[in-house]
């Protein structure tokens, strides 16, 4: 997934400790702050270079000012790092340097709300052309990993179910390829095979050509169609579609009337998605 995300101008090296203890976490969640992270990073670098994504086992301070074991989760890039003013900002959300259409500021809120949920810590080092650290202290869990010594990566999301397995046919409708790429991943996952298309009218080209049992829309597209819009004009023409809105902007929902529309809020876990669907997680 972050070859495709990535881009071929991005070297990207992973070093993982010997016997690392094991921790628990949400899968999903973990893929998408492993996701933002890593775009950000490549954000910070448009002329190329690398990004060091690191895991080792420390000893540090914990919630109660005892020493407590944690795995250190770091991705580090040599891009143009940040001011002192946009870093106070970091983690506050809709905050972001990069154009609307590059980003949404809820990458590193995100990566927050994963790393406060999983019981650690996020800390970011950096400084105006030095280059980011973002670290991650999660906390070693004492529970026996359910795979131990496997070699397996069990921790990952599910692997897509086959054909048999499926649930239906998702139309995700998503300009952002980052976002798409981990969605339809999440949807694979679920049971469910998915076309994606990058705006609303191209939504409506793929719906004549193939029915599908679920539209998944952002909010904010491109072109003259947003997609409230587009789901209104989906009501209109399949009364019976089961239709999901889905943004991080708020705003951009100031004219959907309360219930016309189901809404998924950016950004999502697996659980969410699967709740949203009307399914289990597996």
């Amino acid at each position: 997934m972050l070859d495709s995300a990535l881009g071929g101008h991005i070297d990207v090296e992973m070093t993982f400790g010997d016997g690392l203890w094991p921790v628990e976490i949400d899968a999903g969640e973990l893929e998408l702050a492993m996701l933002n992270l890593c775009v950000n990073a490549r954000d910070a670098m448009p002329g190329g270079g690398v990004i060091a994504v690191s895991a080792t086992n420390i000893q540090a301070e914990g919630p109660h000012g005892a020493p407590a074991d944690f795995v250190r989760l770091s991705v580090a890039d040599t891009g143009c790092g940040m001011p002192l003013d946009v870093l106070a900002r970091a983690f506050e959300p809709f905050f972001t340097t990069k154009d609307i259409s590059k980003g949404s500021g809820l990458g590193l809120p995100q990566v927050y709300g994963f790393a406060n949920q999983s019981g650690g810590r996020v800390t970011i080092d950096s400084e105006p052309g030095a280059g980011t650290i973002v670290t991650i202290p999660l906390p070693r869990s004492r529970r026996e990993a359910e795979r131990a010594g496997t070699g397996s990566t069990e921790a990952r999301i599910p692997p897509a179910r086959t054909d048999a397995e499926r649930r239906g046919h998702v139309l995700l409708v998503e300009d952002d390829k980052e976002v798409s790429a981990l969605t339809r991943e999440l949807l694979n996952s679920l049971g469910f095979s998915v076309t994606h298309v990058s705006s609303a009218e191209a939504a409506m080209d793929a719906l004549a050509s193939r029915p599908a049992d679920v539209v998944l829309s952002d909010v904010m597209m491109p072109g003259g169609m947003s997609g409230l819009q587009l789901a209104r004009e989906l009501r209109q023409r399949h009364p019976g579609l089961l239709i999901l809105l889905t943004t991080g902007y708020v705003e951009a929902l100031a004219d959907m009337k309360d219930g016309e529309f189901e809404l998924l809020p950016k950004p999502f876990s697996l659980e969410a998605l699967a709740a949203a669907l009307g399914v289990q997680a597996r």
